[in-house]
């Protein structure tokens, strides 16, 4: 047995004796107050006296000890979930990812996971004790006033069914919607938030502001409607209940003045009825709970089996023995749409400075991507120090190939770890010598943190010439042999522009670089253009 699922038995195995704490803690009070009542010795109420405590006491601690097993598997059983949705999200290629946006993504991850969590919590092992605290109690009353007995079982299984008959037919819509709806709203407001000053500049704040409150709208409806299944399946609970007492009630003066039942014991048959409105009223958001989590788990299995069309060979060859790169008549493409390029042939020899040309739409960055072995192209041979591209697994060929970015990632953190997440190891000295490689090491040097200083959501706080740098810096820290500069002097002025491209061209001797661009400058500092021509539709998406 796991110890997430010993974890879970044991949570759930206090849970039921809280819950039977709760419930003898009112039959119990019930007995000792009608026995008092007929002025016994104290003697014979001590046990009654002392269970009353027993139970008091006992609720409160078995609880928090549920808490703890219960979430403490619920937890392993999210982590194990996220970290498979991690490894997956890793394989997966733009193409695949490119169906849903970022927003999307992000809820799949965090929320759904955490609905799944929710589901054990709140779902599975309340359900499990509910039934077996209700069984329990059931068969006591059989045992001590049968007909009793059997009204209490007909009204939890009343309870039980109408609560279903109610969530499962005015709720199961709603609450498989929910989860959608929260990656809906998480994907706009992610968006929104990402393109803020664009909408700002362009005057359209409003109506992304309205959308988002839109969506944001139709996720609080279901949540009402949520709300008032809640509380209908409550009031049938309490219904029930409460017809069960006055039923087993009236039954039981009659069993006592026929002397077939205890006066004593008639004030215990009567509450067992009230001792299950705790556990039978949480049936509601148990079965809302589950229908939200089931929707999840659905989410998290479709991203989890989304097709690939990049898959690594089964038996991959050994690591590439050189880093010299060579495609013939390879065609390109995205999802089902046409090629964007075809028969492009391109030979990147090692320690060369090649640029790829072309407009924005026609297949420039498609190249990138299948050169890092996240897409496939649709037709042709490509190379790597001689062995087909195909046959290696995408980690092989990114250990030698990696790619900067025209928007390259920038996390919120110091220069430092910003750096360390291409080489975890590395120390100062070594950061420091491949910032002097993409001539950001005097930048740094004169700042008053230096490696430590923070850069702000995005790289904020630095310019847009000193985020590619420190992208750079980043890219050779991983000691790639082979690096694809996807527009690298995008949205730089000229000066910062023509000294970054003398940074990376006195890279080439040891590594081969290649450069994708449409900037006449990027053009000019390469040895060999290759052009691609003018697409029938844009369809980038790297």
């Amino acid at each position: 047995m796991t110890t997430a699922r010993r974890q879970l038995v044991l949570g759930g195995f206090f849970g039921l004796l809280a819950s039977l704490s709760s419930i003898g803690l009112l039959l119990v009070s019930a007995w000792l107050i009608s026995r008092a009542a007929q002025h016994p010795p104290v003697l014979y109420l001590m046990l009654a006296i002392v269970s009353v405590r027993a139970f008091g006491i006992a609720r409160a601690a078995l609880r928090y000890v549920e808490r703890l097993y219960t979430h403490d598997g619920a937890l392993r059983v999210g982590t194990s979930i996220r970290l498979a949705v991690y490894e997956r999200l890793e394989r997966l290629s733009p193409s695949t990812l490119a169906a849903g946006r970022r927003g999307e993504r992000i809820a799949r991850i965090v929320s759904d996971v955490d609905a799944i969590q929710d589901r054990i919590v709140r779902a599975t092992i309340p359900r499990a004790v509910t039934a077996v605290s209700s069984a329990i109690v059931v068969g006591f009353v059989l045992a001590i006033f049968p007909r009793g007995g059997l009204v209490l079982a007909a009204a939890v299984v009343v309870a039980w069914v109408g609560v279903l008959v109610a969530v499962r037919t005015g709720g199961s819509r709603s609450n498989a919607a929910t989860a959608g709806l929260r990656g809906e709203l998480a994907a706009e407001v992610a968006e929104t938030l990402r393109t803020s000053r664009d909408l700002v500049a362009y005057g359209a704040a409003e109506d992304a502001r309205a959308t988002v409150a839109r969506t944001g709208e139709r996720l609080a409806e279901t949540e009402r409607r949520a709300a008032f299944l809640d509380g209908l399946g409550v009031m049938v609970v309490r219904i029930c209940l409460g017809v069960a007492t006055c039923l087993i009630a009236w039954a039981g003066v009659a069993a006592v003045a026929d002397g077939a039942l205890s006066p004593v014991l008639l004030a215990v048959v009567v509450l067992a009825p009230v001792a299950l409105a705790e556990p039978l009223e949480g049936l509601s958001a148990i079965e809302q709970q589950a229908q939200r989590s089931a929707a999840s788990r659905r989410r998290i299995d479709e991203l989890v089996a989304a097709h690939d069309d990049v898959v690594d060979p089964e038996h991959p060859a050994p690591d590439p023995a050189g880093f010299d790169l060579h495609l013939r008549d390879v065609a390109l493409g995205w999802g089902e749409g046409e090629d964007l390029v075809r028969g492009l042939d391109l030979d990147l020899p090692e320690g060369a400075v090649v640029a790829v040309s072309g407009p924005s739409g026609s297949g420039k960055s498609t190249l990138a991507a299948v050169l890092l072995r996240l897409a496939a192209p649709r037709a042709g041979t490509i190379t790597l120090g001689g062995t087909p591209i195909d046959a290696l697994t995408g980690d092989q060929v990114r250990q030698v190939v990696a790619t900067l970015r025209q928007d390259e990632h920038v996390f919120d953190t110091s220069i430092r770890e910003n750096l360390r997440i291409a080489d975890p190891q590395a120390d100062d000295r070594t950061l420091l010598a491949a910032l002097d490689a993409a001539g950001l090491g005097a930048f740094v040097a004169g700042l008053p943190d230096g490696l430590d200083t923070e850069v702000g959501e995005n790289g904020g706080r630095l310019s847009g010439g000193e985020r590619q740098r420190l992208g750079l810096a980043r890219l050779l820290l991983g000691g790639h042999r082979v690096l694809v500069l996807d527009e690298p002097t995008e949205h730089l002025d000229a000066a910062t522009a023509e000294a970054l491209l003398r940074d990376l061209v006195a890279l080439a001797p040891e590594r081969s670089i290649l450069l994708v661009s449409h900037d006449e400058r990027a053009l000019a500092a390469a040895s060999h253009v290759v052009r691609i021509g003018e697409p029938t539709r844009i369809r980038d998406r790297v």
